[in-house]
């Protein structure tokens, strides 16, 4: 049986892995004050939003695993 603890604690990088896909698909980001911009706009903001967003929830989602320890 899983924990309901784990689930709510899921939903959080869950979704920041479906706005990195979302951001892939449509090749683009939001930037702050800016807008939605394309890949092709700004690709150095579009890498880091993308990098950093998987890793945070990769984090999250470990620190979620181990927390049941």
């Amino acid at each position: 049986m899983v924990d309901t603890r784990f689930l709510i604690n899921s939903i959080g990088p869950i979704l920041m892995l479906l706005y990195a896909g979302y951001c892939w698909v449509h090749q683009g980001c939001f930037h702050k004050g800016k807008g939605w911009r394309t890949r092709e706009e700004s690709p150095k903001m579009f890498w880091f939003n993308i990098v950093l967003v998987i890793l945070f929830s990769i984090l999250a989602f470990l620190g979620n695993i181990f927390a049941k320890w």
